[in-house]
């Protein structure tokens, strides 16, 4: 002890307060979950040495896992172009290879039809003038115009184009549209199904980038690119078709300028792609840091760091910004090249016109400017947008990697339990290892629960001991290796559902989700008003929610911020009274509320769970020294396992050290109540 004092006196006095806990925040027990990652306050609040912050976690305190730290990996990115893999994925995503096929068909025909349009008119046009000559030429007509023919067919051609035009867009934007919508739909499937581990290493802004930005740009810009790529590419071909046909020879300054065209598009994507992926990658940083910023406020504004965490978003900020700017100079890169070879071109046909001005028509010559000059125009253009969709592929890149996670258990497998499982609440494991990941370091080695039906039972540790694993490991967070056993069924032989839904769960931080009280209380519509009422008076909120105005139809606010955090914990136990589980798990459930709620709390559930086996993490020593068992978790071994008295009669033991560290007094009073 330094000094002892009130809060005034310390003020008054030259002890710095605040640098012995900067001193105790260095010494403190970092993450108890391994491959978890956790923000440095040093690396946040006092450093922005690095355009990143710092995300490291630890383990207990053993060679083995304590000294781990492990930075947060960088967000994986393929690399080289988008395979044909992805395409065929995306465009099928909603559709069959048929309906493919028939798009294609349609695209072909509607270009076909509007080529025949101006052949049609032009082949009009030449016969009108031939009649002409001749009719004024006095010779002979072996023919006869007939208009209303030829005036039909080509108003068909143009209702045709522009049926055509319309058929061709809509069915790409049908197709696109909800091909994007499948793949959102599918990477929401596949996240709810992957494991803890996975949120655990990848920050909420990876995700929300890949929710909002990647899947915005599916819905929005790629199907406007992707069309807009289709009709001039496909009126270049057309164009190029009817030069040709015209006038042969042009085919020969066509010919190099489209190899010329493909090897700088080649040569431009090779750099514009992985572009494209770090400013994707880069954007990521700034959606977590603004998410945690806004989970933090509090805390930001009573350190003062405002400042801070304003400079480490504006290096986020500009770290994106800077990945943004080099993907638009290098489009502009392209868009400077293309201008330049089709000026080039220009001058070539036009020159070579003027060569042979001999053998050609001024019709022919003036065809062939024409077609030359709307050629240059879209030819770069259609370059620009084949760009374009290749870069904006990589958005879809990005949202089928998320449809491919890796994943839980099966919810529910073909053996289920029987309705009234667990009867008992028989807890059973012996010589159970745990990991959060396959290749992680043994959170819990060799650690045996033998908890009797209806049992209480007592997890204590200091952190990082391996309390919360244990829970873990129980819930099939991850797949713990020898098994756990619940009145003689081993949990790996079920489903998580089956296994979830039959415990209750109390966590330090009570889980309340936007929408009705009711909807708390009962998600599943498995209760009558009558039996969520009496919950809510079991736990003293009934008055409370009656003078509500819309009562159990309340809508709460985002993570129930317009309830208090006793408020919170205490719907979270009427939830648990609701479901009538043999087994109930609490994880530091009374950590944050008032002594008052958390005296109720712990009451009740003496009253209400006597008959169910409750499993106890300690946050106060006092919350479970009524316990029957205690379990002493340490560095994650089970070092001891008995009666909370037989404990306090050994001198030696771990849990004897913890209950004298509390003074003598209130060690007195916990040794007088294990009794």
């Amino acid at each position: 002890m330094v000094k002892r004092g009130t809060y005034t006196e310390f003020l008054k006095s030259e002890i710095d307060i605040f640098s012995l806990f900067e001193k105790g925040n260095e010494q403190s027990e970092p993450s108890p979950v391994p491959g978890t990652p956790t923000l440095e306050s040093e690396s946040l609040v006092q450093s922005l040495q690095s355009p990143r912050p710092s995300l490291k976690d630890a383990a207990p305190e053993d060679q083995d896992t304590e000294n781990i730290q492990v930075t947060l990996p960088l967000e994986d990115h393929l690399e080289g172009k988008v395979g044909f893999k992805t395409y065929e994925n995306y465009f099928t995503a909603s559709a069959g290879w048929p309906v493919i096929i028939f798009l294609i068909l349609v695209n072909i025909t509607a270009q076909v039809v509007y080529v025949l349009q101006d052949w049609w008119l032009a082949d009009w046009g030449n016969i009108q003038r031939d009649l002409y000559f001749r009719l004024y030429g006095k010779e002979d007509i072996i023919f006869i115009l007939d208009l209303n023919w030829y005036f039909t067919v080509y108003s068909g051609l143009i209702v045709s184009t522009i049926l055509f035009g319309i058929i061709r867009s809509l069915l790409i934007f049908y197709v696109l549209v909800n091909s994007s919508q499948t793949l959102h739909n599918k990477m929401l499937e596949s996240i709810l199904r992957a494991p803890v581990l996975f949120f655990n290493r990848n920050p909420i802004g990876r995700i929300l980038n890949r929710f909002s930005k990647d899947i915005g740009q599916m819905d929005d810009l790629l199907p406007l690119t992707f069309l807009d790529f289709i009709q001039t590419f496909l009126l270049m071909i057309g164009v190029v078709g009817v030069m040709v046909a015209a006038i042969p020879w042009t085919a020969i300054p066509v010919i190099p300028l489209g190899i010329i065209f493909f090897v700088l598009q080649w040569y431009f994507l090779r750099t514009s792609r992985d572009v494209k992926r770090l400013e994707c990658t880069t954007r990521s940083p700034v959606f977590s840091h603004l998410a945690s910023s806004l989970r933090g406020l509090w805390t930001i504004r009573a350190y003062k760091a405002e400042q801070k965490f304003q400079e480490l978003f504006d290096a986020y900020q500009d770290l994106h910004s800077e990945a943004w700017f080099l993907l638009l100079t290098t489009s502009r890169w392209l868009a400077v090249y293309l201008d330049v070879i089709c000026a080039i071109f220009v001058t070539v046909v036009a020159f070579g016109a003027l060569i042979l001005v001999e053998t050609l028509t001024p019709g022919q010559v003036g065809l062939v400017l024409s077609l030359t000059l709307t050629l240059t125009g879209m030819f770069p253009w259609c370059i620009r947008q084949s760009a374009e969709v290749e870069n904006m592929m990589i958005s879809v890149e990005r949202g089928i990697e998320y449809t491919d996670l890796e994943k839980e258990a099966p919810w529910e497998y073909e053996y289920r339990p029987p309705p009234s499982w667990p009867e008992r609440g028989e807890i059973y494991s012996n010589n159970m290892n745990f990991r959060y990941s396959l290749d992680g370091p043994l959170v819990l080695k060799n650690v045996g629960m033998p908890t009797g039906a209806r049992e209480k039972c007592g997890i204590v540790g200091r952190t990082g001991a391996g309390k919360s694993s244990l829970i873990a490991a129980l819930l099939r967070l991850s797949e713990p290796e020898g098994g756990i056993r619940i009145d003689g069924i081993w949990t790996d032989n079920i489903g998580l559902h089956d296994l979830r839904k039959k415990m209750s769960v109390a966590p330090q931080e009570p889980v309340l989700f936007t929408g009705t009280m009711r909807k708390n209380l009962d998600p599943f519509n498995e209760h009558m008003d009558e039996e969520l009422w009496n919950a809510l008076e079991e736990v003293q909120l009934k008055e409370s929610i009656e003078g509500l105005p819309a009562k159990m139809n309340t809508e709460l606010a985002e993570s129930g911020l317009n309830l208090s955090a006793g408020q919170k914990q205490l719907v979270c136990l009427a939830r648990a009274l609701l479901r009538k589980n043999q087994i109930l798990i609490l994880d530091k459930a009374t950590s944050y509320v008032d002594p008052r709620t958390d005296k109720f709390i712990q009451k009740r559930i003496r009253e209400r769970f006597a008959q169910c086996t409750v499993l106890t993490i300690a946050h106060r020593l006092s919350t479970i020294i009524d316990c029957e068992w205690i379990m002493v978790l340490d560095s994650g071994t089970r070092k001891e396992y008995n009666l909370p008295y037989n404990l306090l009669q050994n001198r030696n033991s771990l849990f004897y050290k913890m209950v004298q560290q509390l003074g003598e007094v209130e060690a007195a009073a916990l040794t007088k109540r294990a009794k």
